[in-house]
């Protein structure tokens, strides 16, 4: 009899254990593409989670509870992330929903985790239209793509002094189309003259070149990082050795496997140069090659890491984690300190005002090159 009420005192202390551990945590579902085409571009934006879960613990918490990632591997399928989603949405304790890096995957994830109520704010996708497919509780960490599209063709037309452009875009992604739209338009308003526009599918085994006559001076890839170094190498080999311009699709170590005699007069908009001389951006560069031992892959890193520092910051302010409650703390986000930029929402608007930075790839060297204001 004794045996039996030491082992039944025992199980219940498990239970009353796991129940206070429990109690002791705040649970935010990550989601993220950690093996296919698209990890390369996932994995970095978890590694940056991941650091800022260990600092904001180091801290004290959140609300004097430790931060605990709840991860699940889209797998690059967008079959896959809506299973993810969902089962991320439903697992218990869930405060909120952070993660992903494209505009595609965001949409087969969104419905699955706004329809059950919670706070879902995506980390890197940039088609600014997304909050107002998915309601009031969805936030973007990064700027819209109509931001980064100003601020590449602007610094194409008046910093590259060129005229005309050929443009080039994956039809497959909806970026990609909606990065295109937006920097045709600016260069155009800036006075530059778009002198043929061409089409492809991800997986095509050839990209669409110049036509013979064109004669254009700058080349624009609206692509995801899976084909940027490919459409490079096919131009730079046809002999198209104009300056190469591109969104955040370019922040990607694929450009490395570019060959040296090819990698050259390649620009792209991204949220972060890392050797920009910024203290926020130092600092962040040298905590993540500590935890991780190699400097941070892209762009993305960062995103990740502001990401769980902006929603952190929002539970404390809000002191609750009550979905209303943390959304409000969001949407009166304000001067929001990141390694990608201050965030500030705009009442009523969830995509962030935001600097964004235009970096040079040549022979295997990324550069800082200037900042332009979201102004």
């Amino acid at each position: 009899m004794k045996k039996i009420v030491l082992l039944c005192l025992i199980t219940l202390g498990l239970c009353f254990g796991s129940a206070f551990a429990a109690d002791d945590t705040v649970k935010i579902g990550v989601l993220y593409n950690l093996t296919g085409a698209m990890a390369a571009v996932d994995q970095p934006g978890l590694h940056g989670m991941e650091l800022a879960r260990d600092v904001i613990n180091s801290e004290g918490g959140v609300l004097g509870k430790k931060l605990s990632l709840i991860i699940s591997d889209c797998r690059s399928n967008l079959d896959s992330t809506a299973t993810a989603a969902e089962s991320i949405a439903d697992e218990d304790g869930i405060v909120a929903v952070l993660g992903l890096n494209d505009t595609d995957y965001v949409t087969a994830a969104a419905p699955a985790v706004t329809t059950k109520g919670l706070v879902f704010i995506t980390a890197g996708a940039t088609m600014q239209n997304l909050p107002y497919m998915y309601g009031k509780n969805f936030f973007m960490t990064a700027f819209g793509d109509n931001m980064q599209a100003r601020a590449i063709a602007k610094f194409a037309k008046r910093r590259l002094k060129t005229e005309r452009c050929f443009v080039g875009t994956d039809v497959s992604s909806e970026f990609a189309k909606t990065l295109s739209k937006y920097f045709k338009r600016r260069y155009r308003k800036y006075g530059g003259v778009v002198v043929d526009e061409v089409w492809y599918n991800a997986g095509d085994t050839t990209y669409p070149l110049p036509k013979e006559g064109d004669k254009p001076d700058l080349l624009f890839m609206s692509i995801t990082p899976p084909d940027a170094a490919g459409y490079v190498t096919e131009a730079r080999k046809a002999g198209f050795n104009q300056p190469i311009v591109s969104g955040d699709g370019f922040d990607t170590p694929g450009l490395l496997k570019i060959p040296e005699e090819y990698a050259h007069s390649i620009y792209f908009a991204t949220h972060v140069a890392f050797d920009n001389p910024d203290p926020e951006v130092r600092d962040f560069v040298d905590s993540y090659k500590r935890m991780f031992g190699v400097a941070p892959e892209s762009g993305f890193a960062a995103l990740g890491y502001d990401t769980v520092m902006l929603l952190a910051q929002a539970i404390t302010r809000a002191g609750s984690t009550d979905t209303e409650a943390i959304r409000a703390a969001l949407s009166a986000t304000v001067g929001f300190k990141g390694v990608t930029g201050d965030i500030s929402y705009p009442e009523g608007v969830r995509v962030p005002n935001k600097t964004v930075d235009i970096v040079r790839f040549s022979n295997g060297t990324f550069s800082f090159v200037e900042q332009v204001s979201p102004n």
